[in-house]
């Protein structure tokens, strides 16, 4: 293990806190979030478990600065392309499926980002203090009204609080999606080996499509038809 030496200024903490996230999304190149140890985490990166929790006070908190990472990434590369994604003059039902084949293919082409939104609820909003989780879910209110003025520009049939609603279900969707579509071992060998079972095992770009697809349908319906949408999600 390298020596440590505590960074002094702002700038040398930032790039201490950014190799640990590099040394982090290395790590999960290679194994799932649920292997991914401080201890393994430290003895990477090169300082020792108790310099690294100067930083970060827990692995969780490193995997949540790494996903806002990821969606910061996510737009960063999609925002200048929204313009291509449907044609401005076919009906809503054409732009939903326009739409919902490109949010399948952008997330899709980005695993990470998914990876990390599969085990946010169940994993990483534990072990942290209320200053990471409020930092951490201001951040991702802030992606989600960005992803809905995106949708509302893309489907005008949509009002506000509907578009909200439709970037908060593509987040949820994606999460529970992808978790689906990357069964462990034993059952991956059951399904491989029963063939009424496959039904189980979606493939994510495509599950995603239809179930975003059907939900943005339900919303335009709903404006359509005058309803508020209490009781939905």
């Amino acid at each position: 293990m390298a020596t440590f030496h505590r960074a002094r200024s702002e700038e040398q903490r930032a790039v201490r806190r950014q190799s640990i996230l590099d040394t982090a999304a290395g790590m999960l190149n290679e194994m799932p979030v649920a292997a991914v140890s401080l201890n393994e985490l430290s003895r990477r990166v090169g300082l020792s478990k108790s310099a690294v929790t100067l930083y970060f006070e827990s692995r969780e908190a490193v995997l949540l600065d790494l996903l806002s990472e990821a969606a910061a990434r996510y737009r960063a590369e999609t925002a200048g392309t929204f313009a291509e994604w449907t044609d401005p003059s076919a009906p809503a039902p054409v732009r939903v499926r326009q739409v919902a084949a490109r949010l399948a293919a952008t997330f899709a082409a980005h695993p990470m980002l998914c990876e990390l939104l599969s085990v946010q609820h169940a994993i990483l909003e534990h072990n942290i203090s209320v200053e990471v989780a409020t930092r951490y879910k201001r951040s991702s209110r802030d992606a989600i009204r960005w992803l809905a003025e995106q949708l509302r520009d893309l489907l005008p049939e949509l009002d506000d609080e509907r578009a909200l609603r439709a970037a908060h279900m593509v987040i949820i969707l994606v999460g529970a999606l992808w978790t689906r579509s990357r069964p462990a071992p034993s059952l991956l060998a059951a399904f491989q080996a029963d063939a009424s079972l496959a039904f189980m095992h979606p493939a994510f770009p495509e599950a995603f499509e239809a179930a975003i697809a059907t939900f943005l349908r339900g919303l335009i319906a709903e404006t359509a038809d005058g309803t508020d949408g209490a009781d939905a999600p």
